[in-house]
């Protein structure tokens, strides 16, 4: 009798509780199932100052949709919304159709947006075939071509930039690009294969070079002495450390060259990110509450 009555009791506080969370909950989810536009748009609005982007994206589709409206300031937010969730290509798509709207006051600020959000999928060849309109955007157009070619260039370009400042600039971080020698990997190799650690040398890695040819030098010296010292196991094993030493310093000044390579165009890369329109005056700012 007395378990029946505590599995009745917990029953009766499960239920209860279970009344509260919905009591709490119901206005949400009120909100959510409304199908009055101004509602869904409010609470929409809600979710995004609360960084729900993903429901906030969903809310502001079914507002556009009840609504049978393009509203270029909610498609923008919708946009933000995929953004914010590094949902990138569903941004774009969004940002493409408030510029198909060239009366849009929101036109210039998403074609900034749609170049930003290109430039984080990488997809430099939708840039370039986008092109540009003024300088802000000529920023990402530049920094396309080179991702696509390191090599060619036309100077000449640089004269569409009204902002004097900011052409010195470029010009100037172009200088720099065009000063930039990069090593070959191949070579480097080559050089560690004839004098072990001579490739990192190379490289300028003079601790690394001193080392690999000290300890492929040391491990080489210990192995002889053993085969002379008729110690026949002691040398084969040393043999084969000496020859890991060996084949570990031509493949790492291999590798090594190509990440002194890549951390050149990094530097580059960060020395231009200093213009950045988009990281100097984030055009999604003015869109968060504060």
């Amino acid at each position: 009798m007395t378990r029946f009555i505590d599995t009745i009791s917990r029953n009766i506080n499960k239920f209860l509780l279970i009344s509260l969370v919905l009591f709490l909950v119901a206005p949400c989810y009120g909100n959510e199932l409304s199908t009055n536009p101004d509602k869904i748009l409010e609470f929409g609005n809600y979710l995004f100052e609360q960084k729900d982007y993903l429901r906030a994206a969903i809310e502001y589709e079914r507002f556009l949709y009840l609504s049978n409206t393009q509203n270029d300031t909610i498609i923008f937010r919708t946009g933000l919304c995929h953004q914010f969730r590094e949902r990138y290509d569903y941004a774009i798509d969004s940002f493409k159709k408030v510029v198909r709207s060239d009366s849009s006051n929101l036109y210039s600020t998403a074609r900034l947006a749609i170049m930003y959000n290109y430039s984080k999928l990488q997809k430099w060849n939708d840039i370039r075939s986008f092109g540009y309109q003024n300088d802000n955007e000529f920023f990402f157009y530049y920094l396309a071509t080179m991702e696509l070619d390191s090599i060619e260039w036309d100077p000449d370009l640089f004269n569409n930039v009204m902002d004097d400042s900011l052409r010195s600039a470029l010009y100037r971080i172009d200088s720099e690009r065009h000063r930039i020698k990069p090593k070959s990997a191949l070579f480097s190799s080559v050089l560690s294969t004839i004098i072990p650690g001579l490739g990192k040398a190379y490289i300028k890695r003079s601790g690394d070079a001193l080392f690999a040819s000290g300890m492929t030098g040391f491990a080489a010296l210990v192995s002889l002495k053993a085969f002379e010292a008729n110690l026949i196991i002691t040398g084969v094993i040393t043999s084969g450390i000496t020859l890991s030493f060996y084949l570990g310093t031509i493949y790492g000044s291999y590798i090594g060259a190509q990440l002194y390579n890549e951390s050149l165009k990094e530097n580059w890369i960060d020395h231009l990110e200093e213009f950045n329109p988009v990281t100097k005056n984030p055009y999604w700012l003015a869109w968060q509450k504060k």
